[in-house]
């Protein structure tokens, strides 16, 4: 019972907490920054990268040998 009080008076009080001012936030007069159109900003981007997964399967068969080599020179305890 006294668990279910607490959480209910908890967040009561939390709720009376001043909230903060957002003029307060940034520089006084500053403009927030202009709206671009979707395509525009796609044009900025450029091409899509190459795909990553055959450097990736390189790495990864790498990262294997490596492994099998270190699991071959570790002594079995």
């Amino acid at each position: 019972m006294r668990f279910l009080v607490l959480l209910l008076v908890i967040p009561a009080l939390t709720g009376c907490a001043p909230f903060p001012e957002l003029d307060a936030m940034g520089p006084d007069g500053a403009t927030p920054p202009s709206l671009l159109p979707i395509d525009e900003l796609l044009a900025q981007a450029g091409t899509a990268s190459t795909d990553p997964g055959p450097a990736l399967a390189g790495r990864a068969a790498a990262l294997r040998v490596r492994a099998a080599a270190i699991a071959a020179d570790t002594p079995a305890p």
